[in-house]
């Protein structure tokens, strides 16, 4: 069974730094992008392009929780699944799959 991580590693394009290091937007082949919010007052994400949000619409309606740091960003999903992205040297986008037991 292919996890909810592994669908959106798969349809991930690129991932888009915000100001500050407190949102960052994932893109996604259709055209649509999850965008993140996390600071000390704020934590939110919501989807947004495409046709209403796409297939971003349907990957944050799945998401458990999500926390970002500077350039790191980790999801979990209602799966149990999760996806580390982060933006490497050059702003190559890097991701890493994995389910919840094996983190930490």
């Amino acid at each position: 069974m292919v996890g909810i991580a592994e669908k959106l590693g798969k349809d991930l394009k690129r991932m888009r730094l915000g100001k500050g290091r407190h949102e960052v937007q994932l893109w996604l082949r259709d055209g649509s992008y999850l965008h993140f919010r996390h600071d000390r007052h704020t934590r939110w994400v919501q989807a947004g392009g495409g046709e209403e949000g796409g297939l971003a619409k349907s990957f944050c309606e799945q998401i458990e929780n999500f926390e970002l740091r500077g350039r790191l960003l980790y999801v979990w999903f209602i799966d149990q699944s999760r996806i580390r992205v982060w933006q490497g040297v050059f702003g190559r986008l890097k991701q890493r799959l994995g389910s919840r037991k094996s983190y930490e």
